[in-house]
Parts: C-alpha cells; sequence; structure tokens
C-alpha cells in the first residue's frame, strides 16, 4: 500500500483576491470606474448634441427665420483672475431653460435639449427648477418644447403639454421612441431641422 502525500497547492483554486473583503472592494472600484466612464460619455454626447442645436440655431439666424441662443449657466467670479487668465467660479444660481429666442413674427422660443444613449428618456431629466420655467413661459404663450436625441442618430421636438402631462398620456414618467415618432425632426443637409420648417 502507498501512502499518498495530499499537496493541498495543487488543489486549490488560486483567485488574485485572497479576501472577500478585497474580492468586494474591487468590484466596488470595477462599478465606480463605470460610472465614471458612463458619465464621461454622457457629457461627450451632451456636448456633440447641443453643437448640433447651436449650428442649427445659427443656421436659422442666418436665413432670418429665427434669433434663439443658447443661454449661459450663471456663474459668479471667486477671487482674482491669474496669471493665466484663468479664476475660480461657482453657479450663482439655478440654471435656466437650455435655449430662448424669437421665432419669426415675433413669437417667444424656449426649449430644453436633452441627449440619451438610452431607448427612453426619463421626465426627472428636466429638472423641477427647469419644469417650473418651461411652464411659465408656455403658461404666457411661448412655443415650449424638450429637444429630444437618441444615442445622436434620432431627434424628436416633444411639445411642452405632451412632456409635462406623459403620465396622462402614456400612463408612466418616461418616452420611448415609438411614443414620439411623430415628433421626429429631419437631420438633413448637415443641420437639424427642429423649428419644422
Amino acid at each position: 500500500m502507498t501512502k499518498t502525500i495530499y499537496n493541498e497547492e495543487n488543489y486549490v483554486e488560486h483567485y488574485p483576491d485572497p479576501t472577500a473583503g478585497e474580492a468586494i472592494h474591487n468590484i466596488e472600484q470595477e462599478k465606480k470606474t463605470e460610472n465614471k466612464a458612463r458619465g464621461y460619455r454622457s457629457r461627450v454626447i451632451g456636448k456633440s448634441f447641443e453643437s448640433i442645436v447651436d449650428q442649427a440655431c445659427k443656421r436659422y439666424l442666418d436665413l432670418g427665420v429665427a434669433n434663439i441662443e443658447k443661454t449661459p449657466e450663471p456663474i459668479k467670479q471667486i477671487g482674482k483672475i491669474d496669471r493665466r487668465g484663468q479664476f475660480k467660479a461657482c453657479y450663482e444660481h439655478r440654471a435656466q431653460p437650455d435655449y430662448k429666442g424669437t421665432i419669426l413674427k415675433g413669437k417667444a422660443v424656449v426649449f430644453e435639449a436633452k441627449a440619451t444613449e438610452s431607448h427612453k428618456i426619463k421626465k426627472d431629466v428636466v429638472k423641477p427648477w427647469q419644469f417650473k420655467a418651461l411652464d411659465g413661459h408656455w403658461n404666457i404663450g411661448a412655443e415650449v418644447f424638450v429637444l429630444v436625441c437618441f444615442e445622436l442618430e434620432h431627434y424628436y421636438r416633444v411639445p411642452w403639454g405632451i412632456w409635462r402631462e406623459m403620465e396622462t398620456f402614456y400612463g408612466r414618467k418616461y418616452l420611448l421612441q415609438k411614443d414620439i415618432e411623430d415628433c421626429r425632426v429631419k437631420f438633413e443637409n448637415g443641420y437639424l431641422h427642429f423649428l419644422g420648417e
């Protein structure tokens, strides 16, 4: 009878994390990294969409159809300007709607521009203070809407009445592309035709 020597080293699975605590820590770090990457991607998509809208606004101005401008963020300078021309700043108060202007025949136009990578857009992407501001403009007769972009490919102009009452129309607090198909906006000849001409 031969004696078998059990060598534990040959039968133990080797993981890079020797303890459960380190494994949990690594998973949390991975989630943080994914969230940072998702946030960065969302900001890039948002900036790209803003660029598309800005270009369309410039085209409308050139055509004499509308004068619409991006509303600047209300910031307040803190401290002095340094040698490089830079200074620290903070937001003075909550932002106003993204775009404001006047379209032909003097009608005011006010809208939010929202981009998403998802297949749906949630109602709460329009923050409560933005909602209140848009509602105020709508109540006095301005043309108000939410310009929505899905994956930088599909564009929709959702009238404010539909956006603000989406639970009544769709029974939920988000919109799918199929819900707003009749609000689709053309992107032709290098421009987004969001005023519907």
